[in-house]
């Protein structure tokens, strides 16, 4: 339990039972007031503090525990929900909700309206922006009550506004009557003639903000931010969204007569607030850190009520189609799909640097899981992209999400590699340069998880030694599903639709124990993946893989060299020649046969040194690489073993002598450096240093 409320809140819950802080902040003996900030879990977090000094002034303070003892904190706790959020959570969304600005006058509130629930944010007004609100998402009647101050009313309409576009919450503001002395709360004498009734009744939404009307108040409040890499970008806090220089000098246009310069460059003069690029990344720090660089972090999280006890059955049926069709009902495929979703719900600020890819026949399902998932991420945080878009030099939708959905990808034809490159860096990397039209190129610091699906049997063209993909081939078809079920997809669809479903499918996962085995870094080896990679080897890295399987000529031993192979290929086209037929190996060179090296898991020996193995010791020196028994020909250092290998004389697990062998291999040796007892090795070349 401590674990999770860390994660979450940055802080250890309270020890049940536990108050031995009443002591040691003097609570019970200066009968000092006191208030306790707890979760939706139920977990004690804060202390909030009011102590009256003899002056009559008050001194405010809050307290926490460390894991081992209770302590004085300055720093506002991480995900703070309001006042009381542990009864919050049991209430009809309809239910009067009232919120006042502090903890004294929450209480009051409480007082004037017991049938309401009264509570407040800690911080007061300048920090509402760390509270955690999403815990009023659904209500439908929520009204504020500021303070009679410029700050208590500007921050009451700004969380309205913020409930409002963030959890579609109409929340009302008081509107306090002028003749209120500045300063006043609702804690203080209300004055005669002040129906409190009249006012909860008559307040109002505040109008949607224009926002542009003030370009004083706008700096003050650090409205915008510039984003410096890009130029000409400003990001408004308020819309959340990026503007343009130009559009922000348009908008200003009241305030025009009055500045010396233009807008943009007033807001500069003034210390508009700069960083080097953007983020979009998991995490509630609006401004994330990177070395010496800064980057604005426009990420919104994603609220989803927490579940006490997960309800099984509700969520069979979207995990028996996760099995049985997303991964073709193979136990091991569905354990680590389970893991995957796990890892996200759990550490959405670590990268997954591998992505899923399902291949099928059309209409089974593969477009609707991803419907499901992106309610599961939060649809803020999702992209749907096209396969042009993921690999295009334009990939502005980076900016704004966490999660990538790809129907139809189709990484292939023309340009393959270079597409496979891009696909590469956008799953591995957390740093990306966005270019854009007609602005400079931006820094963005982020990492996707990309789920994609095609109709095509190889819509991806990965090399053996991948890394970045868990491929499945889902062979059930549609046909066979609505056979068995008629009602089949009309039933996940419901699913799709229903939050119940969303919440305790997210929670299961959310709490789920991964499996020591999975590793983020690394896809399950399916045997789709392993089909598609056997699939789309190219057709001269497979006549290779025969020759090498067929033990033929030159790779009839561990060592090879790719001019010695090139040199074999060329003799074998000559014999077919003699015969009267076409050459086959005319097409290749040695940068074909290299990189099916490299593609086959081969290793260079000798440090990667040109040694000479075979003729004359001076002059014949290669660079070679083991293509079997690697591990042990990439740490042999003794040279006599691998000369007396390439002459047949050694193999690897014979107990030879390395001084018996040198003298064996000198014997069995001829003047041009080829056994008489294996001259059926077709070719030796004579380059003094293959390159490869």
């Amino acid at each position: 339990m401590s674990a999770e409320c860390l994660k979450k809140y940055n802080t250890h819950p309270f020890p049940e039972d536990d108050t031995s802080y009443l002591k040691l902040f003097d609570i019970d003996r200066y009968n000092k007031k006191y208030w306790l900030y707890k979760t939706i879990e139920g977990w004690t977090i804060k202390g909030v503090i009011r102590h009256i000094n003899k002056d009559g002034s008050k001194r405010i303070f809050q307290f926490s525990y460390d894991g081992n003892k209770f302590v004085n904190v300055t720093k506002h706790i991480k995900n703070c929900p309001p006042l009381h959020a542990d009864k919050l959570q049991k209430l009809d969304k309809d239910h009067q909700i009232r919120f006042g600005e502090g903890e004294k006058v929450s209480d009051a509130l409480q007082a004037y309206f017991p049938d309401s629930f009264c509570t407040t944010w800690s911080g007061g007004c300048k920090n509402w922006r760390k509270t955690d609100w999403s815990v009023l998402r659904g209500f439908t009647d929520v009204v504020i009550a500021p303070d009679a101050d410029k700050g208590g009313v500007d921050a009451a309409e700004e969380i309205a506004w913020h409930l409002d576009e963030e959890y579609g919450v109409k929340a009302r503001v008081i509107d306090l009557p002028n003749t209120l002395p500045i300063g006043w709360d609702f804690a203080d004498e209300i004055p005669d003639g002040i129906d409190l009734t009249k006012l909860i009744e008559n307040a109002k939404a505040p109008d949607k903000r224009s926002g542009w009307e003030n370009i004083d108040d706008d700096i003050a409040r650090k409205r915008l931010v510039y984003i410096i890499d890009s130029l000409k970008l400003y990001w408004d806090r308020d819309n959340r969204k990026m503007m343009k220089e130009q559009n922000i000098n348009l908008l200003y246009k009241r305030n025009r007569t009055r500045l010396r310069v233009t807008p943009v460059a007033y807001l500069h003069e003034q210390g508009i607030e700069c960083v080097d690029g953007t983020a979009y990344w998991p995490s509630d720090d609006e401004i994330i850190r990177d070395g010496s660089l800064t980057f604005l972090n426009t990420f919104r999280p994603n609220y989803i009520a927490p579940v006490v006890n997960v309800d099984m059955n509700l969520i069979a049926r979207i995990r028996n189609h996760m099995k049985h069709v997303l991964c073709a009902g193979d136990e091991a495929t569905f354990a680590y799909l389970e893991d995957t979703l796990s890892f996200d719900f759990q550490y959405p600020e670590r990268n997954r640097t591998f992505a899923w890819i399902f291949s099928s026949a059309q209409g089974v399902g593969k477009t609707l899981m991803f419907h499901f998932l992106n309610k599961c991420y939060g649809k803020h945080n999702c992209a749907w992209v096209h396969t042009d878009n993921l690999v295009d030099k334009y990939r502005s939708f980076m900016k704004s999400c966490y999660v990538i959905f790809c129907n139809e990808i189709d990484i292939s034809g023309a340009g393959n590699g270079q597409k496979l490159d891009k696909l590469k860096e956008l799953i591995t990397e957390d740093m990306h340069p966005i270019e854009q039209k007609y602005v400079d190129t931006i820094n963005h610091k982020g990492h996707f998880r990309l789920w994609a699906s095609s109709n095509k049997h190889i819509p991806i063209k990965p090399e053996s030694s991948d890394r970045r993909i868990a491929f499945v081939i889902i062979r059930i078809t549609r046909e066979q599903l609505l056979k068995d079920d008629p009602d089949y997809f009309n039933k996940l669809w419901a699913d799709v639709e229903n939050d119940e479903v969303i919440k305790h499918f997210y929670n299961y996962y959310k709490n789920r124990e991964i499996s020591p085995s999975f590793n983020p870094n690394e896809p399950i080896n399916t045997t789709s993946r392993e089909e598609l990679i056997q699939i789309a080897r190219p057709q001269a890295f497979k006549e290779l893989d025969d020759l090498l399987k067929q033990r033929s000529g030159v790779f009839d031993r561990d060592i090879v060299n790719t001019r010695d192979i090139l040199n074999h290929l060329r003799y074998l086209d000559d014999q077919r020649a003699d015969n009267k037929q076409r050459p086959r190996y005319d097409r290749f060179d040695e940068m074909t046969i290299h990189r099916w090296l490299e593609n086959i898991g081969a290793k260079p020996i000798w440090n990667n040194q040109p040694v000479s193995l075979i003729g004359n010791k001076k002059t014949n020196r290669k660079r070679y690489k083991a293509i079997r028994n690697i591990d042990y020909w990439v740490t042999c250092s003794e040279i006599t073993y691998m000369r007396a290998h390439m002459r047949y004389k050694f193999e690897v697990g014979d107990a030879t002598s390395a001084t018996d062998l040198a003298a064996d291999v000198e014997l069995h040796t001829e003047g041009n450096g080829t056994l008489a007892s294996k001259a059926h090795v077709p070719f030796v070349s004579e380059t003094p240093e293959d390159p490869y």
